[in-house]
């Protein structure tokens, strides 16, 4: 059973800040992290022990990004953050943490974290972007995107209809909504969020660049 939750007021803060940035033409040296939203000089304690991660987890630069499966912005960003992890994947570690935005993607971020006990999470959050449409995916649907990724459908769905995650997923959505976050893609480097007009590889790359450098210095 799925808990209900009322997300209309962060879906409409959402809809007003997800429009897409045009961040092509943006210069390296104006690349930047955001003024709106305060450091978070604790952010290690936004990642748990159930979050895959992708790149060299030994690193001391964690991306983290926070997105809805639903959400079309993210689906966009979604390759680029695959360059921005191929080209960085030996100088940081990257988390990719669900940030609900509507009722119905919640049994989708539950989907992550089931498809992650097997280590498919990432294989999961493609397929998931791979398979948007509105109103989110079924329990049915879900279920065959498993079986596609490689996963036993019975058990897969037996754990998704558990629902063990649930609590995790609606505490860390209000713990994200405290930092400042409201909406979605969010993407934090070592505390600090990437401005809203630095959303490009180049940036990303580029202020990915200037932390390792920066922690190289001390």
């Amino acid at each position: 059973m799925y808990l209900r939750i009322s997300l209309l007021p962060l879906v409409l803060i959402a809809f007003l800040l997800g429009h897409p940035e045009k961040t092509s033409t943006i210069p390296v040296d104006e690349c930047s992290f955001s003024k709106e939203i305060p450091e978070v000089e604790d952010y290690m304690r936004l990642i748990t022990f159930s979050d895959s991660y992708q790149g060299n987890m030994d690193s001391k630069v964690t991306v983290i990004e926070y997105f809805d499966p639903n959400c079309p912005h993210c689906k966009t960003l979604h390759p680029i953050m695959k360059d921005v992890i191929a080209a960085n994947s030996k100088s940081a570690r990257f988390f990719m943490i669900p940030f609900v935005l509507w009722q119905y993607s919640l049994p989708q971020a539950e989907a992550l974290f089931v498809a992650g006990q097997d280590g498919k999470y990432f294989e999961m959050l493609d397929a998931q972007y791979a398979n948007q449409q509105a109103g989110g995916m079924s329990i049915d649907e879900l279920v065959i995107l498993a079986q596609n990724i490689g996963l036993d459908p019975v058990q897969f769905r037996t754990r998704l209809d558990k629902g063990l995650n649930q609590p995790m997923i609606l505490a860390r959505r209000q713990e994200i909504s405290d930092l400042g976050v409201r909406g979605t893609p969010a993407l934090m480097i070592n505390g600090k969020f990437v401005d809203g007009g630095s959303k490009s590889l180049t940036c990303i790359n580029e202020l990915i660049k200037k932390e390792v450098a920066s922690l190289k210095q001390g």
